[in-house]
């Protein structure tokens, strides 16, 4: 950048702070979600590394099958780990989506504090994806232990998702820097009979990286190969 110019900005951000010219900030990297209609969607081409983003909808929509199965193509590349609130976690399913075993840590926590202690320790050991799967029986409190773990994901460049069903007022979507909400549209069978899969309905609800509101419908093959 010209001197010439570099001074100018420097006076105006001194004379008008915050409404003053400044550089763009760079663009986030992201995590591809092993899903190309999710990474089309987030509009910069997966789920945002050191951030929080969070897979809302009502059971059924398939948002806990689009997080394992970011969680299976990150499991091909580094570790991840999976923070299993409910303990229904199944490793067979998450096999058939090519998730790589050796490479996945599952946390099945008896409280909150635990396993958000156990993400902050994991994050901070190099894991590249921790996916949290957190009804909402379990979530009180969750919002004093959100600054915590963002700081510390920001600071290990660690993706973070979070499953959970959160309301309009929720802390969590103020914390949350991309918001997917999924709704179940109808399942989809073969000519033969045989289930194919289900169509859901994503819509980007929030977005500090790129335009929210977006909006695809895309299908989820069950069972997955």
């Amino acid at each position: 950048m010209p001197d010439r110019l570099q001074q100018a900005i420097t006076v105006l951000q001194t004379r008008f702070g915050s409404a003053a010219p400044r550089p763009a900030a760079p663009p986030c990297p992201a995590r591809p979600s092993g899903v190309a209609e999710i990474d089309a969607l987030t509009g910069i081409g997966g789920w945002p590394v050191g951030r929080l983003s969070l897979l809302a909808g009502q059971k059924g929509s398939g948002k806990r099958t689009i997080a394992q199965q970011s969680v299976a193509a990150a499991s091909r590349e580094g570790a991840v780990a999976y923070v299993d609130f409910p303990s229904r976690l199944d490793p067979e399913f998450l096999q058939r989506g090519g998730t790589r075993l050796d490479h996945l840590l599952v946390v099945r926590p008896k409280s909150l504090k635990d396993g958000m202690t156990s993400v902050r320790v994991l994050a901070r050991a190099g894991v590249d994806l921790i996916c949290i799967d957190l009804p909402r029986t379990r979530s009180a409190g969750l919002d004093a232990e959100l600054p915590h773990l963002l700081h510390r994901a920001a600071e290990a460049d660690c993706t973070l998702l979070l499953i959970h069903d959160a309301e309009p007022d929720d802390a969590i979507r103020y914390y949350a820097s991309l918001i997917l909400a999924f709704q179940r549209n109808t399942w989809v069978f073969r000519r033969d009979g045989d289930l194919e899969g289900l169509l859901v309905d994503a819509t980007v609800v929030k977005n500090r990286l790129a335009p929210p509101g977006v909006k695809r419908r895309l299908l989820i093959p069950y069972p997955i190969p």
